[in-house]
């Protein structure tokens, strides 16, 4: 039998099984030496953590080799034995992953492992400048142009590498230096900024909703059937302040992208009301909303399919201006003057995005959309696709923007240590819905709802020697918005899922309880394997012994870790003996009847009190 979902197609599947598909297919030969290069970039906290779980399982039941390449340096601390640290074609550090973070002897890693953000910076240290052009390579050290500690014999010939460490240690680095002067670095990239002010509501969602109808062909485009709606965004109910950075954070497919696409109207919602400055722009005309759009602009994930690869970057950057017939006369110095704004060297005017790095080109989108003098940006992913060095220039740049121009942003993302450093707010979406709403140091600190600690346990510490022994790691992927669960979106895959008050359950038990009801409800066991998997282990003698066929066994393994006692246990083997009879309703039934949770009754609400949470552990239900 097909085992589930392997007649899908690539793009009808989400992210996190598109990259198991490809681990399955580099596993098919059982190589000696898996190269992963950037398994998880594209992947949220919870889906890399399972993706990276994976591959250490899989590593020790095939015994393989693991080269890791990755800008994540969170993966690197958590994943790696040994590391090697790669500028501009070769290798100017190697050794165990151990040193390299706590020992960084070249001054490469020093200032890469200085870029990521942490809660007690204020501001982020970028390294300066950028890597060198790899076709005109300077001489000696390939990193001394943007070296703070560089010297003139750096730019001379070919650079050694000098042991580090003991002498029991294999850590070699490829500076001349035998260490550096750290307290000179950084002095002024973390000195702390002023707090910006925090205004009135800017924008207003009530009840946003964004729905789309399913098409299997261009007949269902002009006739639509009967079949259910997509669920992008249900009903979403949140204000912006003026000034304020709002930090949107879930897992991929949970509608954070289409909900900022909708509240500006790029794809207007299906229902509900968008708020901007007073004007409902559900009921302003084309002409006034496109006026309106001037105020309101989007910096979009991927700055490479955004960008026309026709136009340069100064006709893209003047697009807008040409659009709303602003700084006529003058915008070729319109556009210079935004280039420089973002750090941009005028000569980049004519350069196709092509020619430019990936910080070059979102750098661009930011001054495309400062172009028409927006007071409200809505930031998606900006940074996900950067290293964390030309990510923390970016996030410096936003910062300094929203400063000089008293910018409110909607930063959408999935790293939560980017939205811990750069957000005031915080907002957690879950399937379509806000789950949790809360100052940042206050959600980081103190978080409610189990899928906001579940996001903040997944995120990797850059640290290698950091205790991870309690993470939780979320099973499964996003539900299907089409059919979301009922009550609690979040319920099937909870790990805190409250059970009914007259069963005296462990909570892991409960959990393998339920995830067995979703496979009854889903009629997703194949009890045919199982009856010949019964057969052929002769499980009799063992069945007798436990109290009940074959059959029942089996099933007792493939869903339960630890045996079952009491009432749980006596519904469980009830409903075995459905499932013996092939009466999925009756399995069904009995568990629904036993086991139905609170979670899955009622809808929990997200109240209006100052840090609310969507949850059941946190209302007067029952």
């Amino acid at each position: 039998r097909r085992p589930p979902g392997s007649r899908s197609y690539p793009h009808r599947v989400l992210r996190g099984m598109r990259q198991r598909v490809l681990i399955a297919i580099a596993l098919a030969c059982q190589p000696r030496l898996l190269v992963a290069d950037e398994p998880t970039t594209a992947l949220d906290v919870t889906i890399q953590a399972q993706i990276l779980d994976l591959i250490d399982d899989l590593q020790d039941e095939f015994g393989m080799s693991v080269l890791m390449i990755t800008h994540d340096l969170g993966v690197v601390a958590e994943t790696c034995d040994r590391v090697a640290v790669m500028y501009a074609g070769e290798i100017v550090e190697e050794g165990p992953v151990e040193e390299i973070f706590h020992n960084p002897s070249h001054p490469y890693t020093y200032t890469l492992l200085e870029s990521i953000p942490t809660e007690d910076k204020d501001r982020l240290t970028p390294i300066e400048g950028n890597v060198p052009d790899l076709i005109d390579m300077p001489e000696g050290c390939h990193f001394a142009d943007r070296c703070p500690w560089a010297q003139p014999e750096c730019r001379e010939g070919e650079i050694p590498f000098l042991q580090h460490g003991g002498e029991d240690v294999d850590h070699r680095s490829k500076c001349i230096l035998p260490d550096f002067d750290e307290s000179e670095y950084g002095v002024e990239g973390v000195a702390s900024e002023s707090d910006h002010e925090v205004g009135e509501p800017l924008v207003e969602l009530d009840g946003m909703r964004k729905y789309y109808e399913q098409e299997d062909g261009w007949f269902d485009r002009f006739f639509p059937g009967e079949k259910p709606s997509v669920k992008a965004v249900d009903g979403v109910s949140l204000d912006v302040h003026e000034g304020e950075t709002l930090g949107l954070v879930g897992e991929s497919g949970c509608g954070k992208s289409t909900a900022g696409r909708a509240l500006l109207h790029l794809d207007p919602p299906t229902d509900g009301t968008v708020v901007f400055a007073g004007d409902d722009l559900g009921d302003l005309s084309k002409t006034e909303l496109r006026e309106r759009r001037k105020d309101m602009q989007m910096v979009f994930q991927d700055p490479m399919s955004s960008l026309d690869p026709r136009m340069t970057v100064g006709q893209t950057v003047m697009e807008p201006l040409k659009i709303h017939g602003l700084a006529e006369g003058r915008r070729r110095e319109r556009v210079v003057e935004l280039l420089e704004e973002v750090g941009l060297d005028p000569s980049q005017y004519d350069r196709y995005p092509h020619e430019l790095s990936g910080g070059q080109r979102q750098r661009i989108g930011i001054a495309r959309a400062l172009a028409v003098d927006p007071d409200f940006i809505v930031a998606d992913e900006p940074v996900s696709a950067l290293d964390v060095s030309v990510q923390a220039q970016i996030i410096n740049l936003m910062e300094d923007l929203q400063e000089e121009y008293g910018l409110t942003y909607l930063f959408i993302a999935h790293d939560l240590s980017v939205v811990r450093h750069i957000s005031d707010r915080v907002a957690v979406m879950y399937l379509g819905e806000i789950v949790e709403v809360a100052e940042t140091d206050e959600l980081f600190g103190d978080p409610k709802h189990p899928y906001t600690n579940a996001l903040l346990s997944a995120i990797p510490e850059p640290d290698p020697l950091a205790d991870t022994a309690d993470r939780t790691i979320l099973k499964g992927d996003v539900p299907s918005p089409i059919d979301p669960p009922s009550g609690c979106h979040f319920r099937t895959r909870c790990p805190s899922v409250i059970p009914p008050e007259d069963l005296d359950v462990e909570q892991e038990r409960y959990r393998e309880v339920m995830f067995y009801r979703q496979r009854v409800e889903s009629r997703d066991i194949d009890l045919e394997a199982a009856r010949e998997q019964a057969d052929a282990e002769a499980a009799g003698d063992r069945a007798v012994a436990d109290g009940g066929s074959g059959l029942h066994a089996v099933l007792r393994d493939q869903f339960f870790d630890e045996p079952l006692s009491g009432k749980t246990r006596e519904a469980v083997e009830e409903s075995f003996d459905h499932l013996a009879e092939g009466d999925w309703e009756g399995a069904e039934d009995v568990l629904r009847e036993t086991f139905e949770s609170v979670c899955e009754r009622e809808d929990p609400h997200l109240g209006d009190e100052a840090h609310p949470a969507a949850c059941h552990l946190f209302s007067d239900a029952e």
